[in-house]
């Protein structure tokens, strides 16, 4: 996603045990012998104000009939009932947090029907041209305000939406199926989406409106065919087809190249209502609709978007405290499709951005993996995102080209509607470099900050040049290594030497045997690390 944002319950009586259990906290997306294999919602949006009508059927994998309670999330609505698999209740506690559903051996599936007005996740309201419009806006974990689910990237689902409304449109996650006109004291349509993939819940979305609908050139792959889409309110469409969307179509394939196939059936790029400037749903991209109505949305939050439908959606950091490996990613590959796209300066000029942003934020004292936040949306910082884009561009100087994208692929084909995490994605790497990765791992996702270095450099003699470097970085982010340091000399006639040498340690002495005598010395002269330098001839010898 992109961060700038442009834009009472009548449960059933229970037993003890399941009032227990939500005084003690159990948790959906815990590891427990149930996960949920598909959620099939059905939702009825209001013509006015915003209660809606709810009926979801969740169909579970059971590895162990033991587990005889499935604790679901589902916050500030009203349950009307809850059914397993032979059609009858089922005893459930609901606190207006979570939901408590005691299972009957036989049950892989249950049924819950309920009621309310989403108190968040499920925007209801009017779009800058006055017009009513209902869109989903999940992330980090606010399907449980509209939707009953395990709401946890750990537990990805298959899911389908059924969506009643009067609305003239309705997308969502996954391939189209029908429409149907539902005459019930006034004129409804009853629009089928389904998405067979698993999928994280802060992805699970629906939108309504009224949008015009323009098709761009569609992927082929063999017999199937993948639509890409632009849904705009009529005012902004030609807006949104000849600026930020004209290479939809370029953006896909590219990122097709570099890493595997397209992972869904379809791509959705929508003008919606959310918090984010960019909401990176499943196959149905939610863009805020501000930048439109401004004239000044641009190709890059397309490409981060895009990017998020390999690393984010097929491929789920399993804990939010991973982020980098959705928003890192995404950023990173922003920038590398752009260079496939309109030439290498959008990679060089975007990266030199993104150091300057982290350089600049507060949260430079703290770690890409930071574990203590419990505050999910705080992640959504400068670690995760430039320093995260950063991590990956240094591992791809680090290996070379040809090991980094064979990585690359390796990953996505390996966790492709799955989760991972970073030490899941760090031995996909070595596998493909053919070498121990820890120490880059650890010093660029465990340690805070970033290099800073003070280097002093000296003639000794006929073409030799010392050079003394020094890390002065705050002693708590630690030191680092740099297992390829370049360094340039130049003379006064123009004559460019470079070198290329391993550094740790807290103090380094480099020597350089040279065919003339530097004028000038640059440490990382191609802005391949992200560090800080300072760079002084020295006076004396040490």
């Amino acid at each position: 996603m992109r961060t700038e944002a442009d834009g009472g319950g009548r449960g059933r009586a229970t037993a003890a045990a399941l009032a227990a259990l939500l005084v003690a906290g159990t948790a959906p997306g815990q590891n427990t012998g149930l996960n949920v294999k598909s959620y099939d919602f059905w939702v009825l949006l209001p013509d006015t104000g915003s209660q809606i009508l709810g009926h979801a059927v969740i169909t579970l994998h059971r590895r162990d009939q033991g587990d005889s309670i499935l604790a679901l999330n589902l916050s500030g609505m009203s349950v009307d009932s809850v059914k397993g698999n032979d059609g009858r209740p089922r005893s459930f506690s609901y606190d207006r947090l979570r939901l408590a559903i005691r299972l009957a051996p036989s049950d892989t599936l249950v049924s819950v029907t309920y009621h309310g007005a989403p108190a968040d996740g499920l925007i209801i309201g009017r779009n800058a041209h006055g017009r009513r419009v209902v869109f989903g806006d999940n992330w980090p974990q606010r399907a449980r305000y509209w939707l009953p689910t395990r709401d946890d990237p750990n537990d990805k689902a298959r899911v389908s939406f059924s969506v009643q409304t009067m609305q003239r449109s309705v997308v969502a996650n996954g391939t189209f199926n029908d429409c149907e006109v539902v005459v019930d004291g006034g004129r409804h349509s009853n629009c089928f989406w389904q998405e067979p993939h698993p999928i994280p819940t802060y992805t699970m979305v629906i939108g309504a409106g009224e949008f015009t609908v323009s098709n761009h050139r569609p992927i082929i792959h063999g017999r199937d065919t993948i639509p890409i889409q632009v849904w705009a309110y009529a005012e902004d469409s030609a807006f949104a087809d000849s600026a930020p969307f004209k290479n939809a179509t370029e953006i896909v394939e590219a990122m097709e190249r570099l890493v595997g196939p397209f992972p869904y059936e379809k791509l959705a790029h929508v003008e919606s209502s959310t918090k984010f400037g960019g909401m990176e749903n499943s196959s149905a991209i939610f863009y805020a609709e501000r930048p439109y109505v401004e004239r000044r949305m641009g190709e890059g939050v397309v490409r981060h978007e895009t990017a998020h439908q390999w690393f984010g959606d097929a491929v789920t950091p399993r804990h939010f405290h991973h982020l980098w490996l959705s928003e890192g990613f995404a950023s990173y590959f922003d920038l590398v499709i752009g260079a496939v796209l309109h030439g290498d300066s959008v990679l060089t000029a975007g990266m030199r951005r993104n150091a300057e942003s982290y350089f600049a934020s507060s949260v430079v004292d703290r770690p890409i993996l930071d574990t203590t936040v419990t505050d999910y949306v705080t992640l959504l910082n400068a670690n995760n995102y430039p320093k995260g884009a950063w991590v990956l561009h240094m591992l791809r100087g680090l290996v070379g080209d040809s090991s980094f994208f064979r990585g690359i692929r390796e990953y996505y084909r390996r966790y492709r509607d799955s989760t991972a995490l970073s030490d899941d994605f760090r031995h996909v790497m070595e596998d493909a470099a053919g070498r121990d990765l820890e120490w880059f791992f650890r010093q660029w996702l465990r340690q805070p900050g970033y290099p800073q270095l003070d280097v002093a450099w000296r003639q000794q003699g006929v073409g030799r040049v010392r050079l003394d470097v020094t890390q002065i970085q705050p002693a708590a982010w630690g030191r680092f290594r740099f297992a390829r340091l370049t360094v340039e000399f130049r003379a006064a006639d123009g004559r460019v030497a470079r070198r290329v040498y391993s550094v740790e340690g807290n103090v380094s002495v480099l020597f350089a045997d040279l065919p003339f005598v530097p004028q000038t010395v640059t440490v990382d002269p191609d802005g391949a690390l992200l560090l800080k330098t300072s760079v002084r001839e020295a006076t004396r010898a040490p």
